[in-house]
């Protein structure tokens, strides 16, 4: 069980000071959407939720020490969020998972109602001071943000992304035992960390999409056993990786003969 780190936090009304760059959230057509905001140093800010989507911001630089924030998410949809500071520094990252208490109840899922604004989230900077027993730069330690207690948003234990039913999120996990978590690792090879690598320009990283639909995002899913992930092998040796392989051209959701090839 994880240690709780408590930190007191209001919900109050928004009023956004700005947001940093980010993707558009995904899976999720014809949802109402609601903010949260916040203020941090200096932060990567990721959202994994429920039905698949996924959001990422960047704080804004604005010359202080609280750089402020907003993500938006789908209205009633439990959500775990994770913090990265020092995000391009292998040495330094740190990589924090968010937890969440209200009254007597804590748990590791925020599903909102209405824009929330969680103040100042001081989120360490010093690798050195974090507890992270194994050095792949992920705390061992949730951060507790404690909600105020109104109807804005409800606090819930969901699995998302953790096929494995481990508190974890699958792709802040160190499966290949190298320090380096799968979000960090590059498994096409292209100089590009999976956490950043979108190359069907969808605004989803290529590895956390489940191409064949079975329930399994593309990093851990290696059906034929041959130690590649299927979305990188090349099904039919055109020399197009299945993910990007999209030679009958139908436009389908996934843009990929090898999602064709497994629902036939």
């Amino acid at each position: 069980m994880h240690t709780k780190i408590l930190l007191l936090v209001g919900i109050t009304s928004l009023s956004f000071l700005g947001c940093g760059s980010n993707t558009a959230p995904t899976n999720i057509p014809s949802m109402t959407m609601a903010k949260i905001s916040g203020t941090v140093p200096g932060t990567r800010i990721e959202a994994f939720c429920e039905g698949g989507t996924y959001v990422q911001v960047s704080s804004t630089q604005n010359g202080s020490k609280q750089h402020p924030f907003e993500i938006e998410l789908p209205q009633h949809t439990n959500c775990r969020l994770v913090m990265t500071t020092n995000e391009n520094n292998p040495e330094t990252r740190i990589i924090t998972l968010i937890g969440f208490t209200k009254d007597a109840t804590s748990g590791t899922t925020i599903s909102l109602s209405e824009d929330i604004d969680l103040s100042y989230i001081p989120l360490v900077l010093d690798y050195n001071l974090i507890y992270d027993t194994n050095g792949d730069h992920v705390q061992d330690r949730l951060l507790y943000v404690r909600l105020s207690n109104n109807n804005r948003a409800s606090i819930n234990n969901i699995s998302v992304f953790d096929a494995n039913n481990n508190n974890r999120i699958d792709v802040y996990e160190d499966t290949s035992g190298d320090s380096i978590v799968s979000a960090y690792e590059d498994d096409d090879n292209d100089g590009i960390a999976n956490t950043y690598d979108d190359d069907n320009k969808n605004n989803k990283p290529d590895y956390i999409e489940d191409d064949d639909n079975d329930g399994k995002i593309n990093h851990k899913d290696d059906d034929n056993h041959n130690g590649t992930p299927d979305y990188l092998d090349d099904d039919d040796n055109d020399g197009k990786v299945n993910h990007l392989d999209n030679d009958d051209t139908n436009d389908d959701e996934d843009d990929d003969d090898y999602d064709d090839d497994r629902d036939n």
